[in-house]
């Protein structure tokens, strides 16, 4: 054990990274490369016995926030389906049989000229052993770059918190895990030094004084959220930071608020280096803790890739797309079979030929006979393929055919009528609003309020339904914005409404007008502390009405926090082409690259 002594926990950081390795130390093998992650975890033996088709559901919610349309109601049950957007697509595929039942999804993105990555979830259940559940993520641009930048994590987590899940034997981590007591500190030193050990570890310690202990406990949380299923996060109280020092040697400890991250293969005598240390003045703001957060995912990576594929090439998404092409081949095969003899396809002739009026009203003589004989030789080949039964049954399944062509065609008469009547109603909708809006103009020049009689919402329950009643046509939610406002933490709903109102109404008649200058800045209508400005390096895109649109502007309050509870954003673009607001993303304060 090293006896050195430093002066202060800043020296450790201090003392230089490329000394010589002591005996006994071990350099982790180089990874080539992060562009395939794979991550997997089994359900629980004692899970409820719905617990697959839970983790199906959570996996389709997840899923369904990436898309402005609604996923195929096929997907919602459970079987195969397809679905595509501007700049990306969703595929599942399922296989049932023998005991065993298959499920993936993969969700293919493009955020830019060259750029593409490839989420895969699995769920299959297989015959003997527990079910897995399966996540890869392949990024396949032009550039490759990290692929545990785009690892679900969220989802994960999400299901662990419903399902049991186990990792290596143990129980999936998604939450930190506090180490007060020492029967759990010394639990805890025999797993980070046991050679055997191949789940990477995120150590936290306390700082002696800091008051906002609530900030910590959520800075905790949300690191172990992004690690779940790549790394288990500890937190070190200050009484067991001595312990450990005393264990490990201070060189290899943590304490003082640091975070280190402790790789598998870790003992007393590793090189300290092979372990980063985060010092605690690095991690006092949101870019600090951003910094820290997407280096221990990388690092996690990194000791996910050493693990190997695991199950991926059997139970993995490709896996079982692969097999679900194969059980589909067979019946197609009998299917397109079918088809050919119940529409007559052209027949054969005795001689091998193809008739050209065969079997056909108007066809020649030489073709009526070619015709019976190709008729005769069908039905040969029926009864050989599928038995005689299935040719005698060839007329009726020709009389529903028809029938069913009838009915299809009745129902494109029907279909033509209601579009008609569909295309009159929304003529006279049109017309009707446009009176409205005359009848709102005329209140306002008269000194009015014609939306004064409408009461805000209380609850954001409400805001969806009364944004459509109150701000039709002059403010639009998207599907992401509507499903954001169901976990909606902001206090102050009716501050929120009173936002969304005056986009609907002064920021709306400025746009149309031409623009206002006095529409930028702080609004003094509303709060002193609320501001409509660019979102700068927080803008993003969204898809809405089929077209892709940069949001750009937002509507803010709190600039000095994050907490969800007093940060307000709505996040908004203007559409020229049906001259209305359309929010993409509230209430709360989005995630970028630095945040």
């Amino acid at each position: 054990m090293p006896t050195q002594r430093y002066k202060s926990f800043e020296d450790l950081a201090q003392i230089d990274h490329g000394r010589r390795r002591t005996a006994g130390s071990r350099a982790p093998t180089p990874v080539p490369g992060t562009e395939r992650l794979w991550v997997e975890a089994h359900v629980a033996p004692h899970a409820e016995s719905s617990a697959e088709q839970q983790c199906r559901a959570i996996v389709l919610e997840w899923a369904q926030e990436g898309f402005e349309d609604r996923l195929p109601r096929k997907a919602l049950g459970g079987r195969s389906f397809s679905h595509r957007e501007v700049d990306a697509s969703c595929r599942g595929v399922r296989v049932r049989g023998s005991g065993r039942d298959l499920w993936g999804l993969q969700i293919e993105r493009s955020s830019g000229p060259g750029r593409q990555v490839v989420s895969a979830i699995s769920v299959a259940t297989v015959p003997g052993r527990s079910s897995v559940i399966g996540i890869e993520v392949h990024d396949r641009s032009v550039v490759p770059g990290d692929a545990v930048a785009e690892y679900p994590a969220e989802l994960l987590a999400e299901i662990a918190g419903r399902v049991p899940l186990l990792q290596g034997e143990r129980r999936l981590a998604r939450d930190p895990i506090v180490l007060d007591t020492d029967e759990a500190m010394s639990s805890f030193v025999q797993m980070l030094v046991d050679p055997r050990r191949a789940m990477p570890f995120a150590v936290v310690s306390v700082p002696p004084e800091e008051p906002d202990v609530e900030m910590l406990e959520r800075q905790w949380s949300d690191l172990a959220r992004s690690l779940a299923g790549l790394a288990v996060v500890w937190v070190l109280p200050p009484a067991m930071t001595f312990r450990l020092s005393d264990t490990v040697g201070k060189p290899l400890s943590v304490f003082l608020g640091a975070w280190r991250f402790y790789r598998p293969g870790f003992n007393d005598r590793t090189d300290r280096t092979l372990h980063p240390l985060v010092l605690w003045n690095r991690l006092t703001d949101d870019r600090g803790i951003g910094t820290t957060t997407r280096m221990f995912q990388r690092l996690a990576g990194e000791e996910r890739v050493r693990l190997g594929d695991g199950d991926r090439r059997t139970l993995g998404f490709d896996a079982i797309s692969r097999e679900a092409a194969g059980a589909a081949r067979g019946p197609a095969r009998l299917v397109s079979f079918f088809r050919k003899s119940i529409w007559g396809a052209p027949a054969v002739s005795a001689t091998g030929d193809w008739g050209r009026g065969a079997g056909r009203p108007g066809g020649t003589a030489d073709g009526g006979a070619a015709g019976r004989a190709g008729a005769a030789l069908v039905r040969d080949q029926a009864a050989a393929a599928t038995g005689a039964g299935a040719v005698e049954e060839m007329p009726l399944l020709q009389r529903k055919l028809r029938q069913a062509r009838d009915k299809a065609r009745t129902r494109g008469n029907r279909y033509q009528q209601a579009r008609q009547r569909a295309d009159v109603a929304e003529k006279e909708r049109d017309e009707l609003r446009r009176r409205a809006e005359q009848l709102a103009g005329l209140v306002r020049s008269l000194g009015g309020d014609p939306d004064a009689a409408v009461p805000f919402p209380t609850a954001w329950s409400e805001v969806a339904a009364w944004c459509d009643d109150s701000l039709a046509d002059r403010v639009s939610l998207t599907g992401s914005a509507r499903r954001e406002l169901s976990g909606a933490e902001f206090l102050d709903v009716g501050l929120a409404a009173q936002c969304l109102n005056w986009l609907g109404n002064e920021y709306r008649d400025g746009r149309i007008q031409g623009g206002d200058p006095d529409l930028h800045g702080r609004i003094d209508d509303i709060d002193d502390g609320v501001f409509n400005l660019p979102c700068g390096g927080d803008a993003f895109e969204c898809t809405w009405d089929g077209r892709r649109h940069k949001v750009d502007w937002h509507i803010k309050r709190g600039a000095n926090t994050r907490d969800p509870r007093r940060c307000l954003r709505i996040y908004y673009f203007w559409d020229d082409h049906t001259e209305q607001v359309v929010v993409a993303s509230l209430p709360a304060h989005r995630r970028n690259a630095l945040t």
